[in-house]
């Protein structure tokens, strides 16, 4: 959930019964099943506008009243559990006597608390008697979300063993016939069996001057704009039973040319990938080898290795890829045989930067596709987060309901115009930069960040700096690792150390 450490795996948990507490770490995906309901277009609770709200393109939240507090909580495919930490605390709470650790990410990013049940309400939706974690501490990492209004996350994904610490919590502790401790989605789908147990989801850009589509949530509907993705290919979930969103991604173009993507996992088809489909990371993330194939394609791009440039987006790595402000690449994903264009704000973040020696202010705009490490390995290639997911609406349908148990599987439509997308960025970014500081060659930047060219064209610096946060502007964001300290720079050769493209050349937690 945090903006400093935007993943979301499947937990794998640790339960000591002697303490009744329970450690999840965020790892490989566990055990699902699967299953297929009836489409319903409509429903009591029809969805036609927004009812998300878009933090500057980093967080999708919604307000939910938690025990008779409203509580504004990110909403993650990623990850299954709910829980809350309102700096006001909870006016009730009916403690069960359960604790437990969620840990995300590499583990560094933590919450802990203890397990409790209460009323729940979300828009036209109750639940009596809700299972959640009302957290005690919190790890730093949270903070960035706590500064930003958000104090919890609601899980959306599988209701499975090793997929929800609350649930397997309860069942070890009381006994597996137990099932108060099951999420929100599957209260909610409990109450109208005969229903189809699906969620449509729409994301918003801010920033641009498309017709970006409205933020919402739709539980067992169709958003009322987007019921065409009905007819839309099933992309079935990969591996089946993996108890994540994961899926076969055909492949991943620039410009017009696949990458080339060896992928780490048996289970994906010879030339494919699969890839974890997660609202709760805030870009794409995916291994090295490939983010440099997509930068390196982009005309002027250059790559800053162990930078100090201050990065907008969470990576493993310190590698910052500085990509002209105007550039318009063309970024195409590749699912179920169809073609879903990213647009060119969700390929870089333009930020304010201060150099290192604190004089001048540059305008920058940075890479959003960046180096996942270890952290998907076994489960998946990549995570496909809010920078992919912007593109598209989608819907994820966990194949239960109606007296259905088939494979979960998701749908995609398209709704970034490839042929407007270009113009788009632009005119978005030349507005911004009236604004700004003066924007400089990307080669130039590198190189007065790691020292071996001094300050010019830029403006004098006020003492500050910041991001210009998520892809259109200026406004500072939150999200990414924040860069390193300017201080002690290291001075790169330009021979081993910089990658420099002047005539060729991102998302997603719990």
């Amino acid at each position: 959930m945090p903006s400093l450490v935007v993943l979301s795996l499947l937990p794998l948990f640790l339960f000591s019964p002697s303490s009744h507490a329970v450690t999840i770490r965020i790892a490989r995906p566990q055990s699902s099943r699967g299953g297929r309901a009836n489409v319903r277009l409509h429903s009591p609770h029809n969805v036609d506008g927004s009812n998300l709200i878009n933090k500057n393109n980093e967080r999708y939240t919604a307000n939910i009243t938690m025990s008779g507090r409203v509580v504004n909580v990110a909403l993650d495919t990623g990850s299954t559990d709910l829980w809350v930490k309102p700096p006001e605390g909870l006016p009730t709470f009916n403690n069960t006597g359960l604790n437990a650790t969620l840990r995300y990410g590499d583990g560094t990013d933590f919450v802990t608390g203890d397990i409790g049940v209460g009323e729940f309400k979300l828009g036209s939706y109750t639940v009596p008697l809700q299972a959640f974690l009302n957290v005690k501490i919190a790890a730093p990492a949270e903070d960035a979300d706590f500064a930003d209004g958000i104090f919890g996350l609601m899980g959306l994904g599988f209701n499975t063993p090793g997929s929800s610490g609350i649930n397997d919590a309860v069942q070890q502790a009381f006994g597996p016939t137990q099932n108060w401790g099951q999420s929100v989605l599957q209260n909610i789908f409990d109450q109208t069996p005969n229903g189809d147990n699906f969620i449509g989801i729409a994301l918003s850009r801010t920033g641009d001057q498309e017709e970006t589509a409205d933020a919402s949530l739709a539980i067992s509907e169709y958003h009322s704009s987007h019921t065409a993705v009905a007819q839309a290919p099933k992309l079935p979930q990969n591996p089946v039973g993996s108890g994540a969103w994961t899926v076969t991604l055909d492949g991943l173009s620039i410009n017009g040319k696949k990458i080339n993507w060896p992928s780490t996992m048996r289970q994906a088809p010879a030339g494919k990938n699969i890839v974890h489909l997660d609202t709760g990371t805030t870009n794409i993330m995916m291994p090295k080898q490939q983010v440099t194939q997509i930068y390196s394609a982009i005309p002027g791009a250059v790559l800053s290795p162990n930078s100090y440039i201050p990065m907008t987006k969470f990576s493993t790595s310190f590698d910052v890829w500085v990509v002209p402000c105007n550039a318009t690449p063309s970024v195409v994903a590749s699912f179920g045989g169809q073609d879903f264009a990213i647009h060119p704000l969700d390929v870089s973040d333009m930020e304010i930067v201060t150099t290192p020696d604190g004089t001048t202010n540059y305008t920058v705009c940075v890479g959003t596709f960046t180096d996942v490490g270890g952290i998907v390995e076994g489960s998946s290639d990549a995570l496909f987060g809010d920078s992919f997911l912007r593109n598209v609406y989608s819907v994820f349908d966990f194949g239960t309901g109606g007296g259905k148990n088939e494979t979960a599987f998701v749908q995609l439509l398209s709704l970034t115009d490839p042929a407007k997308s270009p113009q788009d960025l632009v005119n978005v970014r030349m507005q911004a930069m009236k604004n700004m500081p003066p924007e400089i060659p990307a080669i130039d930047l590198v190189r007065i960040f790691n020292g071996t060219l001094k300050p010019y064209g830029g403006a004098p610096s006020t003492g500050r700096s910041g991001s210009g946060g998520g892809s259109g502007g200026s406004g500072g964001g939150s999200g990414g690792s924040g860069g390193r300290s300017s201080s002690g720079a290291v001075i790169l050769t330009s021979s081993l150390s910089l990658l420099i493209l002047s005539t060729l050349p991102l998302l997603a937690f719990w």
